[in-house]
């Protein structure tokens, strides 16, 4: 061994020649063997004609048509504190019948077995029975429970099945419902400061309406009333002083006369005299009062009440403004206290919907199944103390009382399946029993988990049970195998052959067939097939004898011509 590879080593061109001759005398030795005869040991079918059904043959596994996809709405997410145990039977909502003594307790009571996950090692304690309560007062938002009727309905949560911890939300709540308490009591604070202002500003605007009143009154009495007084005052007191000099005037004339007879003294007539100047003087001061009057005091008194009227209605119109300022800041007040509490009592009702949320009840009836990853080992990440994200799914709740079989159909039969179409569904754990089926969905997308990993595509159909005598057995799980062979239709009367008789040769469908002792390769035009035997629409006749296992030399001869390709030439058939 040491010398041969010395020798290659040390002449490559001898060794690369040998190689060669050596090649040279193995495949002349092989095409100078004789071929065997395409007939020694081949296998043939006839043609006949009888009735085909084509159909689709997929496998896939069972599926509920009714499953639920439970998901965690917590909004920062919840870790797993209790769980029920995958594979458990669970029940949904159910109602009970209100007796004459039932209270909200006694209910609560009567359902203990649901305020903890079915699977629990321990019974419930006070903690999961006031949990309970609360959910069996948001499962009957408008029932009165201080008032319970006799054979009221009341709504019964199904099964728990998933509790997240909670501490941290019941600390919320408690906060939150001190934060709700004191925003109602600032906003009845506000709302008595409001009335209170409301009645102060009416009174204050009601003496400002009164001062204007006042003021105008105290105008129109001065020009109606006071000027037309003391003018007729005036007037009053010349014509008085008038008449008193007429009088004045007489008597003087009459003493003068006596004095004349020496009936009467000068003093007398100079008395007379006086009184007549005095009245005289009199009426002088009076018409002088009177004309300053008329010029300087009646105007300025009339300015003075026309003053104050102004300085009123401008104080009323403040009045108001300042009483529309104090009313509009004390509404201001109540508007953002009573927005301040719905905002309060609106985070209240989050945080108590959050609780509700933090445990996860079983909606139906059904058959608990843990969420699984999307890698393609399909482990599960559900387990107690897992925390989970909001919109992460957590369990499968199918309902199994009526299932389906989910199969994946190749991309080159896809667009042959229907909805509508029967089918045949055979169970792998049930081989000797076979179900009738429909197909009620067929995937408008491949499924992207085997396109991905497995580079195919596939597309997930459903393939309904129809158990109208409840053969199924109960104890049927989803995810067991099975197939389904889906019927495309049902040809009558029709030739066909083997669809492994039938092979491209030359860019057409072709077959092998016995004529004598020769085999002679023919062309044909196909239709529909199964996965055993495939119409023949046009090239062979009933009683044919085809191969099974066509091998056809690459300078054999086409009969018949039944492709558009122009590299054959037509024969007929």
């Amino acid at each position: 061994m040491a010398k041969a590879k010395a020798f290659i080593t040390r002449h490559p061109a001898w060794t690369t020649i040998f190689i060669v001759l050596f090649a040279g005398l193995f495949m002349g030795a092989k095409w100078l063997e004789p071929q065997p005869d395409v007939m020694d040991g081949a296998q043939f079918s006839t043609v006949q004609r009888g009735n085909l059904r084509v159909t689709v043959a997929e496998g896939g596994a069972l599926d509920s048509t009714s499953k639920l996809n439970l998901k965690c709405e917590l909004d920062n997410g919840g870790t797993i504190v209790s769980l029920v145990a995958e594979g458990t039977y669970v029940d949904g909502p159910s109602q009970y019948q209100v007796n004459g003594e039932d209270t909200l307790q006694s209910i609560t009571e009567k359902h203990m077995h649901l305020a903890n996950v079915p699977t629990a090692d321990k019974p419930a304690g006070k903690a999961e029975q006031r949990a309970f309560e609360e959910a069996l007062r948001t499962a009957n938002p408008d029932l009165d429970w201080e008032n319970l009727g006799l054979g009221q309905t009341v709504q019964i949560p199904g099964a728990l099945l998933v509790k997240f911890e909670d501490a941290d939300l019941r600390d919320k709540i408690l906060h939150q419902e001190k934060a709700v308490a004191d925003a109602e009591r600032d906003l009845g604070n506000a709302k008595k400061d409001l009335a209170l202002r409301r009645i102060e500003t009416a009174s204050a605007n009601r003496q400002a309406a009164l001062d204007v009143e006042f003021s105008q009154q105290d105008l129109d009495r001065y020009i109606e009333g006071d000027t037309p007084l003391q003018l007729l005052k005036m007037e009053g007191d010349i014509a008085l002083a008038e008449e008193e000099i007429k009088r004045a005037e007489e008597k003087l004339a009459s003493t003068r006369k006596l004095r004349e007879k020496g009936y009467a003294t000068s003093l007398e007539v100079q008395s007379n005299e006086l009184t007549i100047k005095k009245q005289q003087n009199s009426i002088t001061q009076t018409k002088k009062q009177q004309e300053l009057f008329l010029k300087f005091e009646q105007p300025q008194q009339k300015k003075r009440y026309e003053a104050k009227l102004d300085q009123a209605t401008v104080e009323q119109q403040r009045t108001i403004q300042k009483s529309n300022t104090l009313v509009e800041s004390a509404e201001g007040t109540v508007l953002r206290r009573t927005e301040g509490l719905k905002a309060q009592q609106e985070r209240l009702v989050l945080y108590k919907e959050q609780l509700a949320k933090s445990e996860m009840r079983a909606p139906q009836d059904g058959l608990v199944i843990y969420a699984r990853s999307s890698s393609r080992y399909n482990d599960t990440y559900i387990k107690e103390g897992a925390l989970i994200r909001k919109g992460y799914s957590v369990i499968d709740l199918p309902d199994i009382s009526e299932l389906m079989a989910v199969v994946q159909v190749h991309e080159s039969f896809v667009r042959h399946i229907k909805t509508d179409q029967k089918a045949v569904v055979r169970i792998d754990s049930l081989p000797d029993r076979e179900f009738q089926g429909v197909v009620r969905h067929v995937a408008p997308t491949p499924d992207a988990r085997r396109k991905y990993y497995e580079n195919i595509s596939v597309y997930d159909t459903h393939v309904w049970i129809q158990d109208e005598n409840s053969q199924l057995p109960e104890d049927l799980k989803p995810g067991v195998s099975a197939k389904a062979e889906i019927i495309i239709a049902e040809l009558s009367d029709v030739l066909m052959v083997p669809v492994q008789s039938v092979t491209t040769y030359k860019g057409q469908k072709v077959v092998q067939v016995k004529r004598g002792e020769n085999v002679v390769v023919v062309s044909v035009k196909t239709g529909q097939f199964n996965n055993r035997f495939i119409e023949i629409k046009d090239g062979l006749k009933e009683g044919d004898q085809v191969s099974l296992a066509p091998n056809i030399d690459e300078n054999s001869e086409t009969q018949g011509d039944h492709s558009p390709s122009p590299a054959i030439a037509s024969a007929g058939s």
